[in-house]
């Protein structure tokens, strides 16, 4: 019961991460994206920062795929 609880808040917050994430690529939007990208702008450069994050964007949204699948499964063997 704890688990399924654990795993749903989890998948919740790496939501809400990947929301950030996305919010952070769009330049066009622009809130987000000024304010990190001046201040990485330095360490990894911008093509760089670009990679990273799509490679992230990519890697949190099969994790919440895999992370759904699991919880779908407790949910059918705990009831």
């Amino acid at each position: 019961m704890y688990s399924i609880i654990f795993i749903g808040i989890f998948i919740i917050l790496i939501c809400f991460f990947l929301i950030i994430i996305i919010l952070i690529q769009n330049p066009k939007k622009g809130i987000f994206y000024q304010s990190f990208m001046d201040k990485n702008f330095r360490l990894f450069g911008i093509k760089r920062t670009n990679n990273f994050l799509e490679k992230l964007t990519w890697i949190l949204s099969i994790f919440i795929f895999f992370l759904v699948l699991f919880f779908n499964y407790l949910l059918k063997h705990n009831l």
